[in-house]
């Protein structure tokens, strides 16, 4: 049962990063453009960023789809501590309110989008340690 739990939880994190990948590729000039409004992102570091989080997202696809997933899962929690810290200091510390996750997300609430962010790093937490379990069996 706890590694159907993981499954689920892993193609949860999969949809979730392909989906935002996806977008920020897909409108490639508005994930930039919402990155320049940032307050929080300095001018030089933007072209970094702009190919660094699409690449990190892909191969925390690679790693969740793959034997290892635990590193998958790792990073997923780090992914999603990130960004939602991120979005904390940015909607708390900075003029420009939004982020650069594409698709839905840009239409969500700050509140709906802590609550989402919460909810996966929860589920991060859950499966890394329901496969962690399962080891010490």
């Amino acid at each position: 049962m706890r590694e159907k739990i993981v499954q689920i939880c892993r193609l949860i994190l999969i949809l979730l990063f392909a989906y935002t990948t996806y977008h920020k590729l897909a409108d490639f000039a508005l994930f930039r453009q919402t990155l320049m409004k940032s307050t929080l992102i300095e001018e030089y570091q933007i072209n970094f960023l702009l190919f660094f989080v699409p690449i990190i997202e892909l191969v925390t696809i690679f790693l969740l789809l793959s034997e290892k997933y635990i590193l998958g899962l790792y990073m997923s929690l780090l992914l999603m501590l990130t960004f939602t810290i991120y979005l904390i200091v940015l909607n708390n510390f900075s003029f420009y309110k939004g982020c650069s996750c594409g698709g839905v997300f840009n239409e969500m609430t700050y509140f709906q989008h802590i609550a989402v962010n919460i909810s996966l790093i929860i589920i991060s937490v859950a499966s890394i340690l329901l496969h962690t379990e399962k080891l010490n069996e």
